[in-house]
């Protein structure tokens, strides 16, 4: 019995000694995934982020103070411009109107008053001129005859100022009164109702914000602003193609272009202090923003493109490699200039080959090689944790995926090591 199981165990040995020969020997070849170099389309583009806003908004808002007597549409209602929409008590408006048209008529009695005033006095200076003349009144007569004439053409020119100060009071009332009459100023949806009947609206004053009515908006002009970094901002031009992502839909793309780049950027204050950092609001036109049920307010990422190389030779982004943190490390003290130099492993014969080369535009997916690589290579992409320790010559055990497959894990890890 013993017999047997020796003969069982040293065919079992025979057997297994290859696999612990290999085994003991050890494979120095590494597992790596690499993807033919082919031509591509390459977009270098710019991330922002911002909200959807109105191109076309208003915020309606009293002239004049007085108590809301009817709402005449309801949030959802289509508006043309210049249609009213709300109205204000009139009453004190019309009593007003009714006061300073008095005052105007009896301006005009005045006036007429003083020209029949201006005939009389100007009969009676003319009468006591010719007797004058034939000696039969004194100069002391004569001069008071015209004084008092021409003392009349002077209070007719008072009268006739005095009725242009009443017109014009009865204008600015007429306007008071067509102000309480609030109008749509653009045609477009409203948007949001802020007051109800009996509420009184209190126009705007300096320092003081007036009551908010209602706004009114157009739909279909619906557009994104986005916040372009300082170190960005000199990339973006005016016509550049945007595809914009929704929150709410961060899977649909909406397409644009750049529609304006501010001058000045913006601020922001974060706890009471001014931030050092510098934003700029881009205007970006959405072609159709009706295909998505969209809202103002919804905040939304935008992919600006900013250059476009088509069918150039080009490589995964993960497998390109620069010298440049390296020659940094190695410096030291140095101030000699440190050239940046790109690099890529080639797998070829089965074996990895460092392969330097020259790179053109970038986007989030791949890198233009325009230097150092052929169609139809195969270069290394990962996994990350092997790509980024590989040496020159090292033995390599290459599966081929496709170009536009990525390797989840060597992504995965890339993030994690940056």
């Amino acid at each position: 019995m013993n017999k047997r199981w020796l003969g069982i165990a040293a065919v079992a040995a025979v057997l297994l000694l290859p696999v612990l020969i290999s085994t003991g020997s050890g494979d120095s070849s590494k597992s790596v995934e690499v993807a033919e170099v082919s031509a591509r389309e390459v977009k270098a583009s710019i991330l922002a982020s911002g909200n959807l806003v109105f191109r076309q908004q208003s915020q309606l808002s009293p002239e004049v103070i007085g108590k809301v007597r009817a709402v005449l549409v309801e949030e959802g209602d289509r508006v043309d411009e210049g249609q009213v929409v709300l109205q204000l008590d009139q009453q004190v408006f019309e009593a007003e109107v009714a006061q300073y048209e008095a005052a105007v008529r009896q301006q005009q009695i005045n006036i007429e008053r003083q020209r029949l005033n201006v005939a009389n006095s100007k009969r009676q200076w003319q009468r006591i001129e010719e007797l004058h003349k034939r000696k039969l009144v004194d100069d002391n007569q004569s001069d008071t005859a015209r004084h008092t004439y021409e003392l009349a053409e002077v209070e007719l020119r008072a009268s006739r100022e005095s009725l242009r100060q009443a017109e014009a009071a009865l204008r600015q009332a007429r306007e008071r009164l067509a102000k309480t009459e609030i109008r749509s100023p653009i045609t477009g949806t409203v948007m949001a109702v802020d007051i109800k009947v009996g509420e009184t609206a209190v126009s705007s004053a300096t320092g003081i914000a007036g009551s908010s009515l209602m706004t009114v908006a157009d739909p279909d002009s619906l557009m994104t602003e986005v916040n372009v970094d300082e170190a960005d901002i000199a990339r973006i031009s005016v016509g550049q193609p945007v595809a914009v992502f929704a929150a709410a839909f961060p899977d649909t793309p909406l397409q644009g272009e750049v529609e304006s780049i501010p001058l000045s950027p913006r601020t922001a204050a974060l706890g009471g202090q001014v931030s050092l950092a510098r934003n700029y609001a881009v205007k970006v036109r959405l072609k159709d923003p009706s295909a998505l049920a969209l809202r103002p307010g919804m905040t939304c990422r935008a992919e600006i493109y900013t250059a476009n190389a088509d069918n150039v030779l080009a490589v995964p982004v993960q497998s390109v490699f620069s010298t440049n943190q390296a020659n940094a490390d190695k410096k030291g003290d140095s101030d000699e200039p440190i050239e940046e130099e790109h690099f890529v492993f080639v797998e070829k014969d089965g074996k990895a080959e460092r392969r330097v080369v020259k790179v053109g535009l970038s986007d989030d997916s791949y890198q233009e090689v325009t230097e150092g690589l052929s169609a139809r290579e195969r270069v290394v992409i990962g996994p990350y944790k092997v790509l980024r320790h590989l040496k020159d010559g090292e033995a390599l055990q290459a599966k081929l995926v496709s170009s536009d497959e990525q390797s989840e894990e060597s992504e995965v890890e890339q993030e994690a090591e940056s």
